[in-house]
């Protein structure tokens, strides 16, 4: 993950807004290891149970069956780019296609 707080440093100020979904470990430990990261993106729960009770279905919801698998999504919330594994080039040619660059 830390290329992608390299790239959401480097674009956010660009119009990239970035979420990482864990679906695998408990909120404790994805929050103690993002502050230890210093990750400044947002990071959402998956498949267990938040704090709030909720319940997010978001791998389930998108198909994710490896990890990581990337998405880039326009304003609209329609998909544009899929990746599974880290992409960069990939990545960057959907931010560019929305003017993120």
């Amino acid at each position: 993950m830390p290329h992608l707080q390299k790239l959401y440093a480097e674009l956010k100020d660009k119009g990239l807004e970035l979420i990482a979904i864990n679906s695998g470990d408990p909120e404790e430990t994805i929050n103690k290891y993002a502050k230890e990261s210093g990750f400044t993106f947002k990071i959402g729960m998956g498949e267990k149970p938040a704090s709030d009770g909720k319940n997010y279905q978001v791998p389930t919801l998108y198909g994710v069956q490896a990890y990581p698998t990337n998405y880039v999504l326009d304003g609209e919330g329609k998909v544009i780019f899929r990746s599974v594994g880290f992409n960069e080039e990939g990545l960057r040619g959907a931010l560019e296609k929305l003017g993120v660059k």
